[in-house]
């Protein structure tokens, strides 16, 4: 059941002579509850919330264009198609203000918010909390990928109240194609409120053919990107802490690009092999810190790791982190032990203890009983 009326426009896309997907555009703000839709389009600033939805479709499930969208997601399932092109959970751009709870993604591409337009304060910023994401999924179906995230912001700067925590995100060797599973990429909290990620649990981040394939991507890329227009368009003021980060090949943690962003009480693993023992061919490192971009101490500063416990296999060795440009590296333990592949069942173990122990729901949660 829609809780508004003002659900205006409703298109029906005919897929074959004897059926029909649902799309919906939203022309203005109210509550939206209810049914299953092949996707829906934001078109108004005024604040909206979309709930307890089913959503299915290959193009772009929840999406908005330059409308200054304000916008609140929470108990809503989204599939992408099976062995079809999927699109974005949610795609925001020239965006207002963001929450997205309580989730449930499958087979799709993640979220990506692009360009924020809000006004900087904490009543319009990035909420992106108790989320579940199954195989977020890149592949084009003729051999290639296209660089998607569970969560990407692009451009979303200078932001205080940005939160990314307590979400689930497995993605299965393949079954999905994801590039960073979380991605800061030209975007910044403050110094008085850093950009938040934490106690996110993920596992699995891989090429196409994890035996034989480069992959550049991997768990939590704190800061990426150096803005052409100046270092106040950098990647800055990011804090990850007490996440949990397994197998995402290429690396578990990183900071590539920007300024104080911190990377603190992580546990970050990986065994090096598939479920059947095969090595993966693109293993790389736990953690690092590094300029990747050549910038220089005046655009890549302060940049720092503590107190993070980290193991990492790379063919028959240990490559568990790499610091050349950290400004600071301190506590931070190797991962004791052999690591095989023992150690994600027990970490899983670790996950659901936190989620009981902190009263933590993840994912879609039942509708309330009607009243």
């Amino acid at each position: 059941m829609l809780r508004s009326h003002l659900l205006l426009v409703i298109l029906l896309l005919l897929t074959s002579p004897a059926r029909a997907a649902n799309k919906a555009v939203i022309l203005r703000g109210g509550t939206y509850s209810g049914g299953e839709y092949a996707g829906i389009t934001i078109d108004t600033a005024e604040p909206v919330i979309i709930e307890e939805m089913t959503l299915r479709g290959e193009g772009t499930l929840i999406a908005s264009h330059y409308r200054r969208a304000n916008v609140i997601i929470r108990n809503v399932r989204g599939y992408g198609p099976e062995g079809g092109r999927a699109g974005r959970f949610v795609s925001l751009e020239g965006f207002v203000n963001a929450r997205i709870e309580n989730c449930h993604l499958e087979r799709t591409r993640g979220i990506y918010l692009l360009d924020y337009a809000g006004d900087r304060s904490e009543r319009q910023t990035v909420r992106i909390l108790r989320n579940r994401a199954r195989n977020i999924d890149g592949r084009r179906g003729d051999g290639k990928v296209d660089l998607v995230q569970f969560a990407q912001l692009d451009k979303v700067r200078h932001l205080p109240g940005i939160e990314i925590a307590w979400n689930e995100v497995i993605n299965e060797p393949g079954q999905s194609a994801v590039e960073d599973v979380i991605s800061i990429y030209l975007s910044s909290g403050t110094a008085e409120s850093p950009l938040k990620i934490h106690d996110n649990f993920i596992r699995g981040a891989y090429p196409l053919n994890p035996q034989t394939g480069s992959y550049s991507g991997g768990g939590i890329m704190l800061g990426d990107g150096v803005a052409k227009d100046g270092a106040a368009g950098d990647p800055a003021f990011v804090h990850a802490f007490d996440n949990q980060v397994l197998d995402t090949t290429n690396y578990g943690i990183a900071i590539s690009a920007g300024h104080d962003c911190h990377a603190y009480r992580n546990r970050v693993v990986s065994a090096g092999v598939l479920p059947d023992g095969k090595r993966i061919a693109a293993q790389n490192v736990g953690i690092y810190v590094w300029d990747s971009y050549k910038a220089g101490k005046d655009r890549f500063h302060d940049n720092a790791g503590r107190e993070n416990v980290a193991g990492w296999v790379k063919g028959d060795a240990r490559n568990d982190w790499w610091r050349p440009h950290a400004h600071a590296w301190e506590a931070n333990l190797n991962w004791p032990g052999e690591i095989t592949l023992q150690v994600y069942e027990l970490e899983w173990q670790r996950w659901q203890g936190k989620l009981q122990a902190n009263s933590i729901s993840v994912g879609a949660q039942p509708s309330p009983p009607v009243r």
